[in-house]
């Protein structure tokens, strides 16, 4: 096991953006103290390398817009991930002022020729959209069909 907790949680930090709390559970299996994870968390917030409003922003973002996850989803998974309430909902409410949910939604919902209504609907409830964008994609496949 390595003795220092900073060059732990920059390991951790390589591969992808952490939130506060991830680098902590993750420190904390390692093995170091609250004490020493403290400190760890509060150089890298200093060095602007653990930053949660950041860190959620880049995941909505990416969630919307790559993944095709609804805002529910993405607000349960964040929570998950140690971003507190206030930090989520203002990320969400930016995001979803620069973005087309009903747009996202489509894409979630694939290949358009699918015409089961109740599928459609299954399929985008897991995604996390809310039923009046699920009943506004179903009506406008409902349209083309």
């Amino acid at each position: 096991m390595s003795s220092d907790p900073m060059k732990d949680a920059l390991r951790y930090l390589k591969y992808r953006l952490r939130s506060r709390r991830e680098i902590e559970v993750q420190l904390f299996k390692k093995g170091y103290s609250e004490k020493e994870i403290k400190e760890v968390i509060e150089k890298l917030e200093e060095q602007g390398l653990v930053n949660d409003g950041i860190f959620a922003r880049l995941y909505v973002s990416d969630g919307l817009n790559v993944h095709y996850k609804g805002p529910f989803r993405l607000r349960q998974e964040l929570l998950g991930l140690g971003i507190s309430e206030e930090v989520i909902d203002d990320t969400i409410k930016l995001e979803l002022d620069s973005c087309d949910l009903k747009e996202i939604g489509k894409r979630a919902a694939g290949n358009t020729e699918l015409t089961d209504p109740d599928k459609i609907r299954r399929k985008l409830y897991r995604r996390g959209f809310s039923s009046s964008i699920i009943d506004e994609i179903i009506e406008e496949i409902k349209e083309k069909s």
